[in-house]
C-alpha cells in the first residue's frame, strides 16, 4: 500500500480506536485490543525502538483490556444508543482539531514558525556536484580528499 494512502488511513484508525477508549465498557476493551494488535503487528516493520516507544502505552492498553468494570461513567445516557457514534467521533475530530490547531496558532502565530535562515556549516567540500563527498554506488565520483 502507497505510504502516502497509509498513514491518514492509520491515523483515522488510531484516532477512532482512541475514541472506542472512552466509550463504552465492551468497546472500550475491543479497542484496546484492536490497537494492541497493531502496536505489536508494528514492532516486525519498525524494530524494537518501536516497541521501546509504544512499551509503556501497550501495558496500559492490556491494563484496559483487562479491566472487568462493567460501568460506564461519562456519559452513559449518550454512550447507551449506537446513533451516537458518529456524534461522538464528530464531536471528538471538532474539539481535538481546534485543540491542535489552537494550540499550534498560539505557539507558532499566524505564519507559523519561521526560522532564521541556517547557515552553511561545512568543514570542507569535495565539489559542488558531491558535496558530502563519494557514496557507495557513486560511478564517476571523484575521491576523497
Amino acid at each position: 500500500m502507497p505510504r502516502d494512502v497509509f498513514i491518514p488511513m492509520a491515523g483515522v484508525t488510531e484516532f477512532t480506536l482512541g475514541l472506542g477508549l472512552v466509550w463504552t465498557p465492551l468497546i472500550r476493551r475491543l479497542s484496546a485490543i484492536a490497537l494492541l494488535v497493531i502496536f505489536t503487528a508494528a514492532v516486525w516493520p519498525f524494530g524494537r525502538v518501536d516497541l521501546i516507544g509504544h512499551g509503556l502505552i501497550m501495558a496500559i492498553l492490556l491494563a484496559v483490556a483487562a479491566d472487568h468494570s462493567r460501568e460506564t461513567h461519562f456519559l452513559p445516557e449518550f454512550k447507551a444508543k449506537i446513533r451516537h457514534i458518529p456524534a461522538g467521533i464528530a464531536a471528538a475530530f471538532v474539539i481535538y482539531g481546534s485543540a491542535y490547531w489552537g494550540l499550534h496558532f498560539a505557539f507558532y502565530g499566524p505564519d507559523g514558525y519561521v526560522a532564521p535562515p541556517a547557515a552553511e556549516k561545512t568543514t570542507h567540500s569535495h565539489s559542488p556536484e558531491y558535496p558530502h563527498g563519494p557514496q557507495a554506488g557513486d560511478i564517476g565520483a571523484p575521491p576523497s580528499k
